[in-house]
């Protein structure tokens, strides 16, 4: 299933892993104390067809071993008021990836306080409130267009993976999240009306612990600042969610993002945008390329659009969806279009099956033909809910 011998001893460990922390049950109570835990864990195939020399040590079949999970103790005082510890984790195992020959293990960890009528505080490596706060394309599986997923089986030319860095020409998504999961404080209200607000500050988000990593030198010294609201309103036979946020990143990188979504019953329908531009002149986008692996472009996605669009239908055991991201520099001609169709079909309360389409089509500034990139690839996955 995998190369070596040391990518199945991880995939032992970590089996090991769940085994012992299912053990208990979702949820466990002990004087005042509540511990819970939830996560999944899943092995997916893909089978791809590109067309172009930039995938990273790219081979037609492709094996990816994902876990993702959380861990949650709340400790509730007479007063209402809640507070502990939670860390959320990631666990990649890709077989192609020299990287990451043992693996990509993360871990972050955060504290809580929250009260229904104070909202919710909390400090540590989590991701800003514009990010959690946003509504853009839902995804029923974590190969979407959120986190450009879809590369671990598509590459394109305006994505670089060497040294344990990612890196873009152009905005991955209509998120906004320059800082990642870079330590920080966040705050979010209680709902005001119909209404909900977030604020995040992030110290010096240089901090490269879960950090979106991209070469630029502007990333070594500033703090990042972002805001968000989230509402929901009656609309026809459904709800309709909005979102709006603004960041401000290292005094110059300014980002702008809108999204909406329509729930009726079983079915919804999401709409987003992004932009992002530079205000000031102390950090310039870059114009001298680094090296030949990494363009002088690979900084462009500072000053850029995007737009993504999603719909899907809940039929009760099986879940469709289908999801469309653009993505634009507005410096350069780089371009990307994703398209990602998931299938989701329970066989029972553990265990998942997943059938994902993707395409890609991406641009390189140059249009040449070795400067461009396009492909589909067709993924299978099974995955156990623990």
């Amino acid at each position: 299933m995998f190369d070596s011998q040391s990518g199945e001893d991880k995939v032992r460990k970590f089996v090991l892993f769940l085994t012992l922390t299912t053990g208990m049950s979702g949820t466990a109570m002990a004087e005042g104390w509540e511990f819970s835990q939830s996560g999944t864990a899943g092995l997916y195939y893909g089978i791809t067809e590109d067309r172009d020399r930039h995938n990273i040590r790219n081979s037609p079949n492709r094996t990816v071993f994902r876990a993702d999970g959380r861990f949650e103790a709340l400790y509730e005082q007479p007063s209402g008021i809640r507070t502990g510890a939670a860390a959320n984790y990631t666990v990649v195992i890709r077989q192609h990836d020299a990287s990451y020959p043992q693996g990509d293990w993360r871990f972050y960890p955060y504290l809580l306080a929250e009260k229904d009528d104070y909202g919710k505080l909390t400090i540590g490596y989590t991701y800003n409130a514009a990010y959690l706060l946003h509504q853009g394309a839902q995804e029923i599986s974590w190969i979407g267009i959120k986190d450009s997923n879809l590369t671990y089986w598509l590459s394109g030319v305006n994505w670089s993976n060497r040294l344990k860095k990612v890196r873009f020409a152009t905005p991955k998504s209509t998120y906004i999240m320059d800082d990642g999961r870079a330590f920080k404080f966040s705050y979010f209200t209680p709902l005001i009306g119909n209404t909900k607000f977030g604020f995040s500050y992030a110290p010096d988000n240089a901090n490269r612990r879960g950090m979106v990593s991209r070469y630029a030198r502007y990333e070594k010294t500033e703090d990042g600042y972002t805001a968000a609201m989230q509402s929901r309103w009656k609309l026809g036979s459904g709800d309709l969610y909005t979102s709006a946020a603004y960041g401000l990143f290292n005094r110059t990188d300014n980002e702008w993002a809108f999204g909406a979504r329509w729930v009726a019953g079983k079915f919804n329908v999401s709409v987003s945008y992004k932009n992002a531009y530079v205000k000031g002149d102390k950090n310039p986008i870059s114009t001298k390329a680094v090296n030949a692996y990494l363009p002088a472009y690979f900084d462009n996605y500072r000053e850029g659009q995007a737009w993504d669009f999603s719909v899907g239908y809940d039929f009760g055991r099986f879940k469709t969806n289908l999801a469309y991201l653009h993505a634009e520099a507005d410096n350069t001609r780089n371009r990307d279009d994703l398209f990602v169709q998931t299938n989701r079909y329970a066989l029972n309360k553990y265990f998942e099956l997943f059938l994902t389409n993707g395409y890609i089509n991406s641009k390189g500034n140059d249009r040449r033909s070795d400067d461009n990139n396009k492909g589909y690839a067709v993924i299978t996955g099974l995955a156990l809910k623990y």
